[in-house]
């Protein structure tokens, strides 16, 4: 029931809350990742990576909807740049104010929502134990209040930094969650590989995503850019101006202020399925992403700043077990195919 609930209410919650006018103004593309918010840098021969750090009272971001470790504010690779700021107005606690692969548990009915009553808390994996309000669906767009961020512990060497957070919940919700990034020792590119390991009294029974907001080389969404899958495409629903050719996803004029939004047909896809090309037909640059576990439900979205495909997969953790999963980001700088084009 949990699962049927969560991908029934993903397509309503997502149109409803994630265009501008409940975000806000998008940002110019080409606006470089504010730098006096705690990052690491990591690097070695193939990539450059600025990542933040999470941090209660100064991270970049402190919002309640995305997880706060492993936002990779700006990656460089051969002469390119991939991901920035998806908005303008540096807002910490601004709900998509983030950059890069940015994940969120639980879009619609986080751990322990639903049977708390108003004033009660619930669990919202990689941003801490929150406070259930008096509204009757939980809305990932609306503010909560934050009783307890959890606890961060971040370690790291010169290529890789580790995110370990623990929860402790009311009612036999707790977990212990860790992200590791690390560079790919043999070419530009890197891997979120993740833990949640369940500490409570209660099964974890979560669907997370990773929104991946991508821009690559400062170019705005539009012609130049296009995104591809490994099976063909159909829409469920939509939104917006995108054109589905075959496996590919395709936008005839530049975003301005409008978005896209598409619910693809298909659920339940196996791991093999969990990949994802986006690429810069005017630079030749791209970032193709593969997971390890069964899709869910694939979604997509884009603004003039981000090009947002969306595997949605469910993690199962019974008391004193743990599950493991990632994801891995290959870059490559191929040929420039769209030589008329541009921004």
């Amino acid at each position: 029931m949990r699962l049927a609930a969560t991908i029934a209410l993903l397509a309503v919650l997502a149109a409803a809350a994630t265009g501008p006018a409940a975000a806000g103004e998008a940002a110019p593309p080409q606006e470089p990742p504010p730098m006096d918010f705690p990052h690491l840098v990591l690097a070695n021969a193939h990539v450059k990576l600025i990542v933040y750090l999470p941090d209660a009272e100064k991270g970049y971001y402190r919002g309640t909807r995305f997880d706060w470790s492993g936002l990779v504010a700006r990656a460089e690779f051969a002469g390119h740049v991939v991901y920035g700021p998806f908005r303008t107005k540096v807002d910490p606690l601004g709900h998509d104010h983030v950059v890069g692969p940015a994940e969120e548990f639980d879009m619609d009915d986080p751990q322990g929502w639903a049977e708390a009553r108003p004033g009660e808390t619930f669990l919202k994996i990689g941003v801490g134990v929150l406070e259930k309000g008096t509204e009757e669906r939980y809305a990932f767009s609306r503010p909560q209040k934050v009783v307890r961020p959890g606890t961060w512990k971040v370690t790291h060497g010169s290529d890789w930094v580790r995110f370990e957070q623990s929860l402790a919940g009311d009612r036999g919700w707790a977990c212990a969650y860790a992200k590791r990034l690390s560079l790919a020792p043999d070419g530009p590119g890197f891997r979120l590989a993740h833990t949640l390991r369940n500490t409570g009294t209660k099964p974890i029974d979560t669907i997370m995503y990773n929104h991946n907001f991508t821009v690559i080389d400062g170019d705005p969404v539009g012609p130049q850019y296009r995104v591809a899958w490994p099976f063909d495409l159909a829409a469920s629903r939509s939104r917006g101006r995108a054109e589905i050719r075959g496996r590919e996803l395709a936008f005839p004029e530049v975003l301005a202020k409008e978005s896209v939004w598409i619910g693809f047909e298909g659920k339940d896809r196996p791991a093999e399925e969990n990949a994802v090309t986006v690429e810069n037909r005017r630079t030749g640059a791209a970032v193709h992403v593969r997971g390890d576990q069964p899709v869910a439900v694939w979604r997509f979205y884009a603004e003039k700043t981000a090009a947002c495909p969306e595997p949605f997969v469910r993690i199962q953790v019974a008391p004193g077990e743990e599950k493991a999963w990632k994801w891995d980001y290959t870059f490559t700088a191929g040929p420039k195919t769209a030589p008329g084009v541009s921004p």
